[in-house]
């Protein structure tokens, strides 16, 4: 431990007590996936992990028992070793939101063969129309109209729902929000809900 001599660096032993702890705490990190707390793949003001390992096998069932309720329920046959998905809504704060939940054997799967999916579904990098589309099931949830409104005529312009995901466990949940900021915001009121 550091010692300072008081009568040569007094601002610095007062300081010492108070900016160490801070200086220690921000070089320290989570392992594996990152939180979102800003920097690459997060986002300032929140503090979900984007990725937390879990061998607990999450399944419909415990999202719906955290209040969410399921809209549509997806075949995966051309998503890549997930074994179920649905669309679901969840009032966080009073506000409707929409969500996707992929859900893989383990963990490991979640991530090697679920993470590229999920960024081409969710994120302001999501391709949610055209031949570019990754999978196909349930498309027209992943994406939203962005109509100005002083040209409420007009097509639409269509914009991702899903600002960005998590990956729990063997679950991905993608969920609705403008950007990753608001997107893991929706993500973390569910994640409080989950038993």
């Amino acid at each position: 431990m550091f010692t300072l001599r008081s009568s040569r660096l007094p601002l610095a032993g007062l300081l010492l007590p108070v900016a160490l702890p801070l200086f220690l705490s921000a070089g320290c990190g989570s392992e594996g996936g990152g939180s979102a707390e800003g920097g690459p793949g997060g986002a300032a003001g929140t503090a979900i992990q984007k990725v937390t390992p879990s061998d607990r096998v999450y399944a419909v069932e415990d999202l719906t028992a955290a209040g969410l309720k399921t809209m549509h329920h997806y075949d995966v046959a051309g998503l890549p070793e997930a074994v179920d998905a649905w669309h679901l809504s969840f009032r966080l704060e009073g506000t409707p939101l929409e969500y996707e939940a992929r859900f893989y054997a383990s963990h490991e799967d979640a991530v090697t063969h679920g993470t590229a999916w999920a960024e081409a579904g969710a994120g302001e990098t999501a391709i949610v129309i055209g031949d570019g589309v990754w999978w196909e099931e349930g498309h027209t949830h992943r994406r939203k109209c962005s109509r100005a409104a002083e040209t409420p005529h007009s097509g639409c312009a269509y914009s991702p729902r899903y600002g960005d995901f998590i990956t729990l466990g063997n679950m991905i949940l993608m969920c609705e929000g403008p950007n990753s900021r608001e997107a893991l915001r929706a993500c973390e009121g569910v994640l409080a809900q989950l038993q």
